[in-house]
């Protein structure tokens, strides 16, 4: 694996370090007393210390060094630590955020707060550090904790290594690290490198100079006192393999030199190779223990799932173009049925478990939004109790990666302006001085919900129309539902907020929500009692690779609508069918008047005027509010595999993709949120 490879692999084992980083330190907040925590925090930080050195992400590995100090005192202190060092804690990994950024992008500047939270660190330090207690005498040979020998044998070792490398076909290797007085800050100690090299052979002696060594009083431990320290170790790997093990380290910081001798008898060869054998023989005969293996993990990247997902898909046309072809079908063979049918079993078995492996849980998104709801009440002086529920709910790790930011501006929206201004507000009320908010998950009818609910004071109605009504964004008169008005402060820029805030105001990100959702191919939906709480409720699908959608006709062709825009479908009686002048054809469905857009006609497939009485009418739901789709038939519903247009058509209004149809067929998906602006075409 190449250094870029490498570096790549630390960049992405970096950013799951630093996201368990934030939900680590929240869970310690809530269970200062359990010391696990705190320990996995140290762990994390220690892994990105030494990785970010050793890739030259300098400023960031001089930044966790410290932090990583931080942490390691109150791993050895009895008590907890107190709320303005937890504060500390999440300063010190934003600041880890924006430093791991900037070294990426091989900037030079540091983040704004690098300097004023790393001297926050220092002065905690200073404030609790002891004088280190280690004394010239307490250094022992480190060695031990690597070999099997213990150091009263090393004396009469010297004398049979040679004999037994021999005997074990392994080669002897003389091996001097002169690390540089840096190498701690560089995440590297000696241990380290003592048990990389354990791992390629077996380390027979070491020796430590301790001449150099301060007294107890000078003595710094961040500072490397061993300026020569060489091992003697016996392995069968060649040079090249040992020198991989000091790869990150600059050459003048370790020699390593093969030991020969070749007035040594060769005759013990023959006793070495019977060695062998025997020990191979009994390796053989070693029976199986009867323990259960432990389960193994494998990162994939996603772009080799989505391939995968694209053969199986067209696995699956293909599968269906067999089931489906008249000549097959004419054979009339009870055998091939069988096999038709059990092709299609394990075809579909195989897309079922070719999907679960996109699948992951909402968890670790879920988890992240503990730190945002803290953050944010703590901005505007609230207590929050925040409940999650259906972490494990599973959806498209695609879709998973996307769903971080509309959660963020839908958690601040309902802590900044969902939750009463004053505790008072609360009281008065008859509510609990704590402001409550939930993220839930579920799945419903093929599709999965994320909830985000609080009881605040609710959205005022009236209030919103009104700012609807100054804007224009509706008339005075028109007729709108509950969920219409609130769907208004999704629009941009819209807000109802008498204060300004920097968090969020309803309306303020709201738009982006939206846009977001919708790019998942999803929809958002707001309900609100006031004096209640609101209700935001985000329908996604499972997956972006396959849609569930309806089957329709329009003249000799095929169109897909997504089941998730479907209200009802329905043939009207003509006595509900209405033409206003000027404004187009409605149908009054209980009472609701709802435009038609005949599909043939915005499409222009054929110019054919059907009765309205006598067709086929759909109820779809949009951003704009609902309309009625008038179709010549309803083929059926069905799950497809979506299919990218290409760039020549990614453009084309009304159409929002394709997919291949069990015959052959290409079946367009329809933009159901675009066909509404096609209505004037229809209208002229």
């Amino acid at each position: 694996m190449t250094r870029e490879e490498l570096r790549a692999v630390f960049i992405e084992e970096a950013y799951e370090i630093i996201e368990q980083l934030d939900i680590n330190i929240i869970n310690y907040e809530e269970n200062p007393s359990d010391k696990e925590i705190l320990n996995g925090l140290f762990r994390g930080v220690h892994t990105l210390k030494g990785s970010a050195n050793s890739f030259g992400f300098t400023a960031l590995g001089s930044f966790v060094h410290h932090f990583e100090d931080l942490l390691d005192r109150y791993r050895d202190l009895e008590t907890s630590a107190p709320s303005n060092v937890v504060d500390l804690f999440f300063k010190s990994v934003d600041v880890i955020k924006e430093t791991m950024q900037i070294d990426m992008s091989g900037g030079e500047e540091l983040p704004q707060s690098y300097h004023q939270t790393l001297d926050a660190i220092k002065q905690q330090l200073d404030g609790g550090n002891t004088p280190p207690e280690n004394d010239t005498e307490a250094l022992f040979d480190l060695s031990s904790e690597f070999s099997d020998f213990t150091p009263h044998e090393r004396s009469t070792l010297s004398q049979s290594i040679q004999d037994r490398a021999i005997q074990e076909g392994k080669k002897i290797y003389r091996i001097v690290l002169r690390f540089d007085p840096d190498i701690y800050h560089r995440g590297y100690d000696h241990g380290r490198f003592f048990h990389l090299l354990k791992e390629k052979g077996e380390i027979i002696e070491s020796t430590w100079s301790l001449r150099d060594i301060p007294d107890s009083v000078g003595f710094n431990p961040e500072y490397n006192y061993w300026n020569s320290v060489e091992v003697i170790m016996l392995s069968s790997e060649s040079l090249e393999s040992l020198s991989e093990v000091f790869m990150f380290v600059e050459p003048k910081e370790y020699e390593i030199c093969p030991i020969e001798n070749e007035s040594i008898p060769r005759k013990v060869e023959k006793i070495a190779s019977e060695s062998e054998n025997q020990n191979a023989s009994e390796s053989k005969s070693v029976p199986h223990n009867g323990k259960e293996e432990k389960r193994s993990f494998v990162k994939i990247d996603t772009l080799k799932l989505d391939e995968l997902f694209d053969s199986v898909g067209e696995m699956v046309i293909a599968q269906n173009f067999l089931a489906e072809n008249e000549e097959i079908l004419r054979l009339a063979s009870p055998t091939l049925n069988r096999t038709l049918d059990n092709l299609n079993k394990i075809t579909r078995l195989i897309q079922k478990r070719v999907m679960a492996l996109r699948m992951v849980p909402v968890h670790d998104t879920f988890e992240k939004m503990k730190r945002v709801v803290r953050d944010a009440s703590k901005k505007v002086g609230k207590e929050i109790e925040f409940i999650i529920e259906g972490e494990e709910t599973e959806v498209d790790k695609t879709m998973v990666d996307l769903l971080s930011d509309p959660l963020i501006h839908i958690m601040r929206n309902a802590i900044d302006h969902g939750i009463e201004h004053t505790l008072q507000e609360r009281l008065d009320a008859g509510k609990s001085a704590k402001g409550r908010v939930s993220l839930r998950a579920f799945h419903k009818g093929g599709n999965i919900a994320i909830e985000v609910r609080d009881d605040g004071a609710g959205i005022d109605r009236d209030k919103v129309l009104t700012k609807a009504i100054e804007r224009g964004l509706v008339s005075a008169g028109e007729d709108l539902s509950d969920q219409q008005i609130y769907a208004l402060i999704m629009q941009a820029g819209f807000s109802t907020a008498d204060t300004i805030s920097d968090i969020s105001g309803r309306g303020v990100g709201l738009d982006v929500v939206r846009s977001s959702i919708e790019k998942l191919q999803g929809k958002i939906e707001i309900d609100s009692k006031k004096g209640e709480g609101s209700v935001f409720t985000i329908w996604l699908p499972l997956t972006l690779a396959i849609i569930d959608g309806m089957l329709v006709k329009s003249g000799e062709n095929t169109f897909i609508v997504p089941t998730l825009s479907v209200i009802e479908s329905f043939t009207p009686s003509p006595e509900i069918v209405h033409t206003i002048k000027g404004e187009g054809e409605f149908v009054d469905l209980r009472g609701e008047m709802i435009p038609v857009l005949r599909l043939n006609r915005v499409l222009g497939i054929n110019n054919e005027m059907p009765l309205i009485s006598e067709s086929i009418l759909m109820c779809l739901e949009s951003d704009e509010g609902k309309y009625a789709l008038l179709i010549d038939g309803l083929v059926g519903r069905q799950q497809v595999v979506i299919k990218s247009l290409g760039k020549a058509l990614a453009g084309l209004r009304g159409i929002s993709g394709g997919a291949i149809m069990g015959n052959g067929d290409i079946a367009l998906i329809l933009g159901i949120d675009d066909l509404p602006d096609l209505m004037p075409m229809e209208k002229e």
